[in-house]
């Protein structure tokens, strides 16, 4: 059986969190309280308070406490995940059964704080409100919230790996009309880091940004009292 071309860099991205947190962890139990935070602690403490703050913003403190470490860790498995073609490696995010499962396990969170806040009573009967023929259209509901999250990540991410691809393949086309180059691509190894920086330093910021921003607000509109 012929394994997906995502399957190694899923891999070495998850070998490459586990290493860092273990890493930051062990500089996070060195580190003296009291003292002023610099290098690794400092970028930690910065990056906690930051979504920290946007999930308390949307939420209230009791869900924050245990959401925001999730939020975390999508946050950076997605950075990592759309940047790894920097590296000359396959996006993982680029694979729609990757995004799926992000997604889902977005999916379920918004069911499991939903019940939290709600009760199990009124969780229940929120599936037939308002009438209990409209459980059906809020099943497709659930299922809505799980394909939008899953195929704006896929679809973004694919959409910036096949331009960065036509974009090589024409800086080729134009490179092979200059004298005396031959076959290097010296007008692609010029323009294409700028362009990297766009589809895969940018916009994976940006798009880790979405996804992030997006499940915290669909988690907030479960919350009775937001």
């Amino acid at each position: 059986m012929q394994l997906q071309s995502t399957v190694l860099p899923i891999i070495i991205i998850t070998l490459f969190m586990a290493a860092l947190l273990f890493y930051v962890n062990r500089k996070l139990t060195a580190f003296d309280p009291l003292s002023k935070p610099t290098g690794v602690v400092l970028l930690m403490i910065m990056y906690a308070q930051t979504i920290d703050n946007m999930v308390k913003s949307k939420t209230n403190e009791k869900v924050a406490k245990y959401l925001t470490p999730y939020i975390m860790t999508v946050a950076a498995y997605i950075f990592l995940s759309n940047i790894a073609g920097l590296f000359s490696l396959e996006t993982p995010t680029s694979n729609l059964s990757v995004t799926l499962v992000l997604a889902a396990i977005t999916c379920v969170l918004i069911e499991v704080y939903s019940a939290k806040e709600r009760g199990s009573k009124d969780y229940i009967k929120s599936w037939f409100e308002p009438f209990a023929p409209f459980v059906i259209l809020n099943v497709m509901s659930k299922f809505s919230t799980l394909l939008s999250l899953s195929l704006r990540l896929f679809g973004n991410i694919l959409s910036g790996g096949i331009l960065m691809s036509v974009i090589y393949q024409m800086l080729a086309a134009i490179s092979n009309k200059i004298p005396f180059i031959g076959n290097f691509n010296i007008v692609g190894v010029a323009i294409a880091p700028v362009l990297h920086f766009y589809f895969d330093l940018f916009s994976g910021v940006m798009q880790a940004f979405i996804f992030i921003t997006l499940s915290i607000s669909f988690i907030s509109k479960e919350l009775p009292n937001k």
